[in-house]
């Protein structure tokens, strides 16, 4: 193995006085210091759309007013003082939740010194250490550090968000007594993934894009249901497919504007349709409807009517963490076993531009294209070099 250096480059956001800069900043690389830890080089870091929380923070609080920072591939804009108790008792916050790399060094328990020089899929979501860093250290036996079969490629830095996402998504639906899903902004990564995963399981599933491009792309995956909702139709197409498939459960990526009351209303009137004998007037169908909100692609207020009725129907939050923390360890494991089986097919990721972390904030104009990443032109960070 390769002499590990004394000090590594990350990117993260710091105080600066009244500002919050983020960028590459210089810090002691991770050491040894239990029988169980590893230290990870790492390979790759996708930027996920749950990464715009931290990376997208100097955009969020500065707006139009990014500058460049004082230090080099650093940007900086002011921190409202109510913001400020983000950083209570922290010199830094990390970005990057999850990665791909290569085991270096690692503490005396036989288990820790079996995987130098293995490959792995780490997470470190919650973490002060973020995955936009070139090393960072992690603890043998944890169920956020996996290792990977020979050959994994870049899509394996991809291994917890998305397909622990899209495997909980069907996991939910089966405890809660629901036989088909939708899902919004259905095009993304992890709506690829789960047409795939569905189409597997034999769960049928409710599309729902916005682009004519986006029909087609699914619709190549083998998708049977995929309704636009800049269809001037949509609402009617909509119904037509929750119909058709009985969904009652949908997860939405949006969270905003008025598309969780559509789905709401349509699971409402597709069960009056097909049971009216079961109905009980303002009250509506007895079968239980559910809407998660995982996502917030569009930030205006959700617009959820009364008109929706006071029956059986739940609106409410999910994320992937939360789900897996609810069931015994042996659901994550297994989840995990089929995100790797998958990893070249029902969960592969598709990736465009590789950035170094400089990249990551050359200037407050190259800083903002970060936080555009498209479907197929997700970044993937490369904190030891393109």
């Amino acid at each position: 193995m390769a002499e590990i250096p004394p000090t590594m480059k990350a990117v993260v956001n710091k105080l600066s006085g009244s500002n919050v800069v983020y960028g590459v900043a210089e810090f002691p690389t991770p050491t040894i210091s239990d029988d169980k830890d590893l230290i990870i080089k790492i390979i790759c870091s996708p930027i996920n759309p749950s990464d715009l929380n931290h990376l997208g923070m100097v955009k969020r609080f500065g707006g139009d007013n990014v500058v460049a920072g004082e230090s080099p591939f650093t940007v900086a804009a002011p921190l409202p003082e109510a913001a400020a108790g983000m950083f209570a008792g922290k010199t830094h916050l990390g970005v990057g939740q999850e990665a791909m790399g290569v085991v270096v060094a690692a503490g005396a328990s036989p288990e820790a010194q079996a995987l130098i020089g293995k490959k792995v899929a780490v997470s470190m979501a919650g973490a002060l250490a973020g995955t936009f860093a070139q090393y960072v250290k992690h603890t043998c036996g944890l169920k956020t550090c996996v290792v990977l079969p020979d050959g994994a490629g870049p899509s394996a830095a991809s291994l917890f968000v998305n397909p622990m996402t899209v495997i909980g998504f069907v996991h939910t639906m089966r405890e809660e007594g629901h036989t088909a899903i939708v899902h919004t902004a259905a095009a993304s990564n992890v709506g690829r993934m789960l047409v795939k995963h569905c189409k597997e399981e034999g769960v049928q599933l409710v599309n729902i894009v916005r682009k004519e491009e986006q029909e087609a792309t699914l619709k190549a995956l083998g998708a049977e249901f995929v309704v636009n909702s800049s269809s001037p139709t949509f609402k009617e197409d909509l119904l037509v497919a929750i119909k058709a498939t009985g969904a009652t459960i949908a997860f939405d990526a949006t969270g905003g504007g008025p598309l969780a009351m559509d789905i709401l209303n349509s699971f409402e009137q597709s069960l009056r349709e097909l049971y009216p004998d079961t109905c009980r007037g303002e009250y509506g169908p007895p079968q239980s409807r559910a809407l998660y909100r995982y996502g917030g692609l569009d930030r205006s207020i959700n617009e959820i009517q009364p008109s929706v009725g006071v029956g059986n129907w739940t609106w409410g939050g999910w994320l992937m963490p939360f789900h897996y923390a609810k069931y015994p360890p042996e659901h994550r494991a297994a989840g995990i076993a089929k995100a790797v089986a998958g990893l070249t097919t029902t969960f592969s990721s598709a990736f465009g531009d590789k950035l170094s972390l400089e990249d990551l904030a050359r200037s407050p104009e190259q800083y903002k294209a970060t936080l555009l990443s498209q479907t197929d032109e997700k970044f993937l960070v490369m904190p030891n070099g393109v």
